[in-house]
């Protein structure tokens, strides 16, 4: 793959629309507080799905390929060095920052810091990712480094796929596994929990559904998958028929999203269906996103995904994920007692405008020069984070 194919610029829009969903949500419950703020709230865990989806779309078709043609000891090193530079510098801006404000229990710090705290269940009784509340959101970058570590393994163990139909098989096993893996959670999740964290009564089934890595590993396997395809497909000549079945696809799962909110609005209300609804959502989110993927990337479809002001925001969406919960009290400036729909939607707007701004200042100041200092620092150097379409 030459250097100026590597560059999807649907895919950075991505980016940005998996940052805004997840900042709108959280903002609108900071907004209002009736079944309004709660419908459009369920948008922030679909966001970050797509996150854990694009993450492994976008890993894929970047370090792939260099575990299959380098020593793996040079692949790991690339990989480890420019994800690190990626994702650490203004993480740890954020971290430090806040614990110097604010303060935090040691010991929850030192699993924040190294992006572990995801992983475990509870710090003394209490759900380690909420241990110190103002950076509970960077739960997602925690188990983003758990699927890092996971990579390499998964590229070696596809290693010998190459025929699209085998990928195809793959795909769908995984979404039948996916089921499996929640319907078991759901199920026998209590039972796990009494062995592994018995002081963690509260909070114990969020974290093993939601919070911690493990029933996310189908979503980010799903996105590498979804890659595989669209690397078979590139170069190919796009048939008619083909097209039109990808756009009809396409946009029959951007109607599946615009559902799957309103599932899980109502799911508190309905729990002889509490199950049927998890599983219709998160094997819906998973299926509709790798659709959207392959018709972006590939097929060219929602062409807003790359216009110049979207991709802006697809830069700086890590540091718009890293602030937007800093930055919520702005939106609530002068707010009226009780916000119409035109100005709860208004300041919506607003936050999201402003968190945009500030974030591109700290990816301007401090994303990008602390990733290419380190690059060159640690002797390496490393794809962009997606690739290029036309």
């Amino acid at each position: 793959m030459n250097e100026n194919s590597r560059f999807i610029g649907s895919l950075t829009g991505l980016r940005y629309v998996a940052a805004v969903t997840v900042a709108v949500g959280h903002g609108a419950l900071a907004l209002r507080h009736d079944w309004l703020a709660q419908l459009v709230a369920q948008i922030s865990s679909i966001g970050m799905t797509l996150f854990f989806v694009l993450s492994g779309f976008v890993l894929w078709l970047n370090y792939a390929e260099s575990f299959g043609t380098k020593p793996l000891a040079e692949a790991m090193r690339s990989f480890a060095i420019a994800r690190f530079a990626r994702l650490y510098p203004m993480y740890a801006v954020v971290v430090l920052g806040i614990v110097a404000l604010k303060g935090g229990d040691p010991h929850a710090v030192g699993f924040v810091l190294t992006m572990t705290q995801a992983w475990f269940p509870a710090l003394e009784g209490k759900m380690l990712v909420a241990v110190i509340p103002s950076i509970q959101h960077l739960w997602s970058i925690s188990v983003e480094f758990f699927f890092y570590l996971l990579f390499p393994l998964i590229c070696i163990a596809l290693a010998r796929v190459r025929r699209p139909a085998t990928v195809m098989v793959l795909a769908l096993v995984n979404l039948l596994a996916f089921a499996v893996a929640i319907f078991l959670f759901f199920r026998y999740g209590d039972a796990l929990l009494q062995t592994v964290a018995p002081r963690l009564t509260d909070s114990g089934m969020q974290w093993l559904t939601y919070y911690g890595p493990y029933l996310r590993v189908p979503q980010f396997l799903a996105g590498c998958l979804v890659a595989m395809i669209y690397l078979d497909r590139t170069g190919k000549p796009v048939r008619r028929a083909e097209g039109r079945l990808v756009a009809g696809l396409f946009w029959l799962s951007a109607a599946g999203l615009v559902l799957l909110p309103i599932l899980l609005f109502f799911q508190p209300s309905m729990p002889d269906y509490y199950l049927a609804i998890e599983l219709a959502v998160r094997l819906g989110e998973v299926a509709f996103f790798s659709i959207i993927m392959l018709g972006a990337s590939r097929y060219g479809l929602a062409r807003f995904l790359s216009w110049r002001a979207v991709i802006i925001g697809g830069e700086c969406s890590y540091s718009v994920y890293l602030l937007h919960p800093f930055l919520m009290r702005i939106a609530m400036i002068g707010a009226s007692d009780v916000m119409s729909v035109p100005e709860f939607v208004f300041r919506l707007c607003l936050f999201v405008g402003v968190t945009t701004a500030i974030a591109w200042g700290c990816y301007s100041l401090i994303e990008a020069p602390s990733r290419a200092w380190l690059r060159r620092a640690l002797g390496t150097t490393a794809p962009r984070d997606v690739l290029h379409t036309t």
